[in-house]
């Protein structure tokens, strides 16, 4: 079982249950993965982009349009 997590912010809290977890989950493991694939002689903003890109199809389930994957 996942514990909650809860996080104030300006008195206002936000509780994360099992779904939030398992997306942090997620998007943790996707960072990690193209963060082993950049290799450092290449630009900053080819990681950034390449985060951004992984980031979005965790979150929305898709590939971003004009990325190798939504060909």
């Amino acid at each position: 079982m996942v514990a909650r997590v809860v996080l104030s912010d300006a008195g206002q809290d936000a509780v994360l249950g099992a779904d939030t977890e398992s997306l942090v989950a997620r998007l943790t493991r996707a960072a990690y993965e193209v963060a082993l694939r950049h290799r450092p002689d290449k630009p900053f903003t080819e990681l950034e982009l390449a985060l951004w890109q992984e980031i979005r199809t965790v979150v929305l389930g898709a590939p971003a349009a004009g990325t190798p994957e939504a060909a």
